[in-house]
């Protein structure tokens, strides 16, 4: 996989990233590697469990988003049918704006074959708002929305902090049946865009 070294960062956004890294570094597992299944335990009486991976992964599709232009809610899992792309990225990351111009350049193509593109917020401080001015801005015309803090968390357990590291450019495409088909990093051109999108449309 393509690694794109950090242009730019905010503090926050990086904690966050780095207090999966830390975690995931002292365990021994590799941060970029599927996580192993939790083992099963019985919590105490009165006492929550815990979320498990199996729980993230069967749940993280029907956490609710809403569009920052049209205020609309909606769930990866209503997008079932057709191909989805997710881009998890921040306003103040300046590799996003280059990859989110390749997007724009490849988007018409992708628009007629069916692919939903949903580029997620994944940096908490950023409002609806700002997301929404910021596509404005650039003119981009597909979907925006803020990742609530449980679908982040959900996608650093199934795919790695490095998901959250937004400068690393991370892309995700799931299928018409809602499975994860495709997960890397790095640039990708409208080219590059068009071929691996045409592996999973029609």
């Amino acid at each position: 996989m393509i690694q794109i070294p950090f242009l730019t960062a905010k503090p926050l956004a990086l904690a966050i990233g780095g207090m999966f890294l830390i975690a995931a570094c002292s365990s021994g597992a590799d941060p970029t590697a599927a996580p192993a299944a939790a083992p099963a335990a019985t919590p105490a009486e009165g006492a929550t469990a815990e979320p498990t991976v199996e729980t993230a992964a069967a749940s993280w599709l029907d956490i609710e988003l809403t569009d920052v232009a049209s205020g609309e809610p909606f769930t990866l899992a209503s997008l079932k049918g057709n191909v989805v792309a997710i881009e998890p990225f921040a306003v103040w990351c300046t590799n996003c704006h280059v990859q989110q111009d390749n997007v724009r350049a490849a988007y018409a193509d992708l628009e007629a074959a069916g692919v939903q593109f949903i580029s997620v917020g994944v940096e908490p401080n950023e409002s609806p708002d700002r997301i929404n001015d910021y596509r404005e801005r650039r003119e981009y015309e597909w979907t925006f929305a803020q990742s609530p803090i449980e679908l982040s968390r959900a996608m650093a357990d199934l795919f790695g902090p490095q998901i959250l590291a937004v400068p690393s450019t991370p892309l995700i495409i799931l299928d018409e049946e809602g499975e994860v088909v495709f997960q890397d990093f790095g640039f990708q051109g409208p080219d590059s865009l068009r071929d691996i999108f045409s592996d999973f449309t029609s």
